[in-house]
């Protein structure tokens, strides 16, 4: 467990320090960054989760998948769609920072990471931890931005993503600590994959509102899906 939270912290340290240098570039980058990590967690998701998911062949995992779909549509409500690009700061204007958006936000992060400990299938885990660390690193520039906004004293500003950088190890020793959530392991990636599902197609939906064809667009998710194939070994 040790790899995967150092790790899991690691990739949200990676998105600050991203986030500072794309601070005043145009916002085409992160774009580009969403759109592979939701690319990616599509595939990550259709590729490794749901097959070891339905190994067991048992049909109740799809309403699992549709609880996860939906309390990630419940979360959305109050993170303003943090998750998946948008910071709407200007919802918040003159109101100090948006502790509803920071909590739900962290609450989204603890929940998808408690499958990552409570797994026994190595194939599961290691997708699931990939997918977690490809997309907190836009989640993480994001939030990084959103902060900004609301504060210009540095030390705020990585109080908060420390804290946001802890939630997803804090899931991960929940589920190793309650040997109770290993029977029910497949469960918990059907309801991560759900929230993966809900969180992967608003990105690429949200990113092809012109309806046109764009080139790079394509071939950034093709780039996602073949590495999402490829990242998790059998």
């Amino acid at each position: 467990m040790i790899k995967e939270i150092l790790f899991l912290v690691l990739a949200v340290a990676i998105g600050g320090v991203l986030a500072a240098i794309l601070r005043r570039s145009k916002a085409v980058s992160i774009k580009v960054l969403l759109t592979f990590s939701g690319a990616y967690l599509l595939g990550i998701g259709v590729f490794h989760l749901l097959p070891e998911v339905y190994e067991s062949h048992s049909h109740h995992y799809g309403a699992v998948i549709m609880l996860g779909f939906f309390v990630q549509l419940i979360l959305e409500a109050f993170s303003k769609g943090l998750e998946h690009g948008h910071s709407h700061s200007e919802l918040f204007a003159n109101k100090g920072l948006p502790f509803g958006v920071l909590l739900s936000l962290f609450l989204h992060a603890f929940l998808e990471s408690i499958a990552i400990g409570g797994s026994h299938n190595h194939v599961s885990r290691d997708a699931l931890l990939w997918g977690l660390l490809v997309h907190k690193v836009p989640v993480t520039i994001i939030l990084y931005n959103m902060l900004c906004e609301f504060t210009k004293k540095l030390p705020v500003v990585l109080f908060w993503l420390l804290l946001f950088a802890l939630m997803a190890p804090l899931g991960v020793l929940v589920g190793s600590l309650l040997p109770a959530l290993g029977d029910y392991s497949g469960e918990l990636t059907a309801f991560v994959f759900g929230i993966f599902l809900h969180i992967s197609t608003t990105i690429l939906f949200e990113g092809n509102q012109s309806h046109g064809f764009n080139i790079m667009k394509y071939g950034v998710i093709l780039l996602a899906l073949g590495l999402a194939w490829l990242s998790v070994s059998h």
